[in-house]
């Protein structure tokens, strides 16, 4: 750490945005879901081993929980390595303000003749409502 205050201060910054890409990467929905795909299609496959004459004749001869199963496993395993190859951390990028945006980050609106003279922007300006009701107007 340094003891110059602002370098100190992106020092943290920078930590605090990499802890974020790591807790973005762990509650990350794809892992998740792909998870539970490949816990239940491992289940089903495994069933679907076992599976007697009987249960595959009611699937018209079909072994519905061996062929499920792989399905499953395999979609799952899409998930998990949509995840991998392309993980959210890599997905949130802070682009920063606009190239036309002056705004100072931390500065208190101007008040008083000084917001007079800027006189705000087109997103700030209020055209006055005609529908208040307002005797006289």
């Amino acid at each position: 750490m340094s003891d110059d205050p602002l370098i100190a201060k992106h020092e943290d910054t920078e930590i605090d945005a990499a802890k974020a890409r790591k807790a973005a990467s762990l509650f990350d929905l794809r892992r998740m879901i792909g998870g539970l795909f490949v816990v239940y299609g491992v289940i089903l496959f495994i069933l679907g081993l076992g599976a007697s004459d009987a249960e595959i004749e009611k699937a018209a001869g079909w072994n519905l929980n061996l062929w499920v199963g792989v399905a499953m496993l395999l979609v799952g395993l899409l998930f998990l390595a949509w995840q991998y190859f392309l993980p959210l951390s890599d997905e949130i990028v802070d682009d920063g303000p606009p190239d036309d945006d002056r705004t100072v980050q931390g500065a208190h609106a101007p008040t008083g003749p000084d917001a007079a003279a800027l006189g705000g922007s087109e997103t700030t300006r209020r055209t006055p409502r005609k529908d208040l009701g307002r005797p006289g107007e």
